[in-house]
């Protein structure tokens, strides 16, 4: 029934129309100058890396949903509803990644593409997972237009990142691109994870919590008998 739902949103175009749009147009701005201007090698990792971080302060919107309170009492749960809200901003941002990968990363040399190419993604995942897993958790205490604090938190934590010299995050092609990227992919992990718990029902704690007493109770009843 659920994925019935889901399709019927994606078919009838009322997921993407829900989605908020707007803030992802200092993007289009960016591909549309990429595009226009030939690439450079020595610009390429920083123009993909500021196309990343805007596909990533646009994607933090996405959950903002008005019907979200009243859809609290839907029968489909909150991981379901923000999986699919997150499903539609992944359909929109992972061809024009894709895209702007395949025009500019030719401008690298040919060693070094699938290392950047592969590692500039990683930092997308990276900002995208994070934002949405703020959204998350600020839809889940209450915020209405969770967005709003995604963008000075990616951005508050990408400070955070390049103030730390002995760890570098924000590194060029070279010896240390590798190591840095493990460390981008830890911060994957970590809010994947962050991002699940706050998908998560607030309501499912409770019932579990009710369910668990019931059979304590049951239990000395028996054990008592």
């Amino acid at each position: 029934m659920t994925t019935c739902v889901g399709w019927e949103l994606v078919r009838r175009g009322h997921l993407v129309r829900s989605l908020r749009l707007a803030p992802f147009a200092p993007a289009a701005v960016v591909v549309a100058y990429l595009v226009v201007r030939h690439p450079d090698p020595h610009d390429t990792v920083a123009d993909l890396r500021v196309l990343a971080l805007l596909l990533a302060l646009g994607s933090g919107y996405v959950l903002d949903d008005g019907a979200a309170t009243t859809l609290q009492a839907s029968p489909y749960g909150l991981a379901r509803r923000l999986g699919l809200r997150i499903g539609g901003a992944v359909a929109l941002v992972a061809p024009l990644w894709t895209a702007m990968l395949g025009l500019l990363l030719p401008a690298i040399p040919k060693a070094d593409r699938w290392a950047a190419g592969l590692g500039l993604s990683v930092e997308l995942a990276a900002g995208l997972a994070v934002v949405w897993a703020i959204a998350a958790w600020g839809r889940r205490g209450g915020i209405e237009q969770p967005g709003l604090i995604t963008t000075p938190a990616l951005l508050a934590l990408l400070l955070v990142a390049v103030s730390i010299s002995r760890a570098p995050m924000v590194v060029d092609l070279g010896p240390q691109w590798t190591a840095a990227h493990l460390r981008w992919s830890a911060v994957v992990l970590g809010a994947v994870g962050a991002l699940i718990a706050g998908g998560r029902d607030p309501a499912a704690r409770w019932r579990s919590g009710r369910r668990r007493n019931h059979d304590q109770v049951a239990g000395r009843g028996s054990v008592a008998r």
